[in-house]
């Protein structure tokens, strides 16, 4: 018998949202962690992103990041620069063709949010979203 744990459905939510997201992703060549670092650049109002941001947000390792970055730039949808305060620092932001590309993608994204949540009500939704956050913070 299978144990129902918290971290078990957790890890299947992730695996499903995953494998949709990447099939719908595919189609323009990205993945799920390509198009989450889009996203994520698309929040600071144009504003670029260091590496170091970029590894802490997503918690992964400097070369995982550079390998994502690398492969963005390859496909024009960000361009990465040094700070011109701090010459050590790498930054990275997106192109305009990374912003017309994100908001196109953005809907997709959105249609799986929807779907992910389309079984609660609005209150509901709103609950489960602050559990998640707790639960995120206490493993932080």
């Amino acid at each position: 018998m299978r144990r129902e744990t918290c971290g078990n459905f957790i890890k299947q939510i992730h695996d499903a949202v995953g494998r949709r997201v990447n099939n719908m992703l595919r189609e323009n060549g990205l993945t799920f962690t390509q198009i989450r670092v889009l996203m994520e650049l698309g929040e600071h109002n144009g504003e670029p992103v260091s590496l170091k941001e970029l590894e802490r947000l997503f918690y992964v390792a400097q070369p995982t990041v550079v390998g994502i970055v690398r492969r963005l730039e390859a496909k024009g949808l960000v361009e990465g620069f040094t700070s011109p305060d701090d010459n050590r620092v790498k930054l990275v932001g997106l192109t305009e063709f990374g912003r017309q590309f994100r908001e196109m993608n953005a809907r997709a994204i959105d249609e799986m949010e929807n779907r992910l949540t389309s079984a609660l009500t609005e209150s509901e939704r709103l609950e489960f979203l602050r559990m998640l956050r707790t639960v995120h913070e206490s493993i932080k």
